[in-house]
């Protein structure tokens, strides 16, 4: 029986305590995929999230798919990352791809049986993730693509890879196309792990296509529509979700900050908490304002998309930098508010503090949404 979008959330309450949270500093220190998660996840159903109904899926859309990584990347953003990913590229099958393509395939997201991802990003393009430089060849016996991906989620990990590029012969930077290539498809290799920062667990790394054939039955969408899908599918759905998983990174930060400095008692203060200390409410009021706000924020975000607000596409482009800024600016403050405590693994402060990191020099990064955010308000063409 299909579960409720309202079901999975329950669901996912119950695993982000008892599961994610409670391996998330065993991934992130063996830097090792959260197979087990993502297994307990497809079982629930919280995979087939965005899966539409006819599919089996829940039919949820960007205000669950938020809510729900949230809480999932403040048990475990490792894990969140991984599921965002995922609900992208399942968002995408499921608006730009065939009838028969998304018959074989959405029935196995919804049940928890495929794992899908995006392979975006270019070391020609760096951050601008949305103008791949690999272009399709077309020759006498059909499509071929080499490309060199910089950084994907899942990598090898994944069941199948919405792979971005130029359309063959296109005449600008924004002739794209979308194909899904799956995993072992010949010529479709993973490079050596990125080992990032934060984030451990997640199984970024390079992937590099070399003379890989793709199928045209595969191709997400007509010819040359791969920006326009960027820009309607998968940009709401990433810059939201990034949003969402950098609050989750901030509330557990700020949680744990919370936690330390009520507990921790001064003996020779006669038992006197941390908590009294003016500057250290000074502080918690700092890390709450930032949370609040860019959860405010957030909400509106989630709000004028669903009502096809014309001035929605600001708020996307803002949302996941305001989001990265609060949890980079909570995080700080929690180390601060921990002390020695929080530079050790115990009690999760450090690794949450590398974690909170990733949100900003993720493409597009933060100083690249803002240019994109200044043109935009400033009436400044943005290609």
């Amino acid at each position: 029986m299909t579960k409720s979008a309202q079901d999975l959330l329950v669901e996912n309450e119950k695993l982000a305590k008892e599961l994610l949270a409670v391996h998330a500093d065993d991934i992130d220190r063996a830097r090792r995929f959260p197979r087990q998660n993502i297994q307990e996840l497809g079982r629930s159903g919280l995979l087939g999230l965005v899966v539409p109904l006819e599919y089996g899926g829940a039919g949820a859309g960007i205000p669950e798919m938020s809510e729900i990584l949230e809480r999932m990347a403040e048990a475990c953003p490792s894990t969140a990352m991984v599921v965002l990913m995922h609900y992208c590229g399942t968002a995408v099958i499921a608006a730009r791809g065939s009838a028969t393509l998304k018959q074989s395939l959405l029935p196995a997201i919804a049940r928890g049986e495929h794992l899908t991802t995006l392979a975006f990003s270019e070391a020609g393009s760096g951050g601008h993730f949305y103008i791949p430089v690999s272009e399709v060849r077309r020759n006498g016996h059909g499509l071929r693509l080499t490309a060199r991906k910089s950084f994907v989620t899942s990598a090898g990990e994944a069941d199948s890879y919405v792979v971005s590029t130029r359309k063959a012969g296109a005449s600008g930077p924004t002739d794209l196309d979308l194909y899904l290539v799956a995993k072992g498809t010949q010529g479709f290799a993973v490079g050596k792990p990125f080992e990032g920062l934060g984030l451990a667990g997640n199984a970024s790394a390079p992937m590099k296509l070399e003379d890989v054939e793709l199928e045209e039955v595969k191709r997400l969408g007509s010819e040359g529509s791969g920006f326009e899908t960027m820009m309607e599918v998968v940009l709401p759905h990433f810059q939201v979700g990034v949003a969402a998983v950098s609050l989750g990174i901030a509330t557990a930060a700020f949680q744990a900050a919370s936690a330390h400095v009520v507990a921790r008692k001064y003996e020779h203060a006669g038992g006197t908490a941390l908590a009294a200390i003016p500057r250290v409410q000074f502080l918690a009021a700092e890390m709450a304002l930032e949370l609040r706000s860019a959860r405010a924020y957030l909400g509106e975000t989630i709000r004028r998309v669903g009502a096809g607000d014309p001035e929605a596409m600001l708020d996307v482009l803002g949302v996941k930098a305001r989001a990265a800024e609060a949890a980079l600016a909570v995080a700080s403050r929690a180390m601060t508010l921990g002390g020695g405590a929080a530079f050790g693994r115990r009690g999760g402060l450090e690794r949450i503090f590398r974690d909170a990191q990733a949100a900003s020099v993720m493409a597009p990064t933060t100083d690249v949404l803002k240019e994109f955010l200044g043109k935009a308000c400033l009436g400044v063409p943005l290609f």
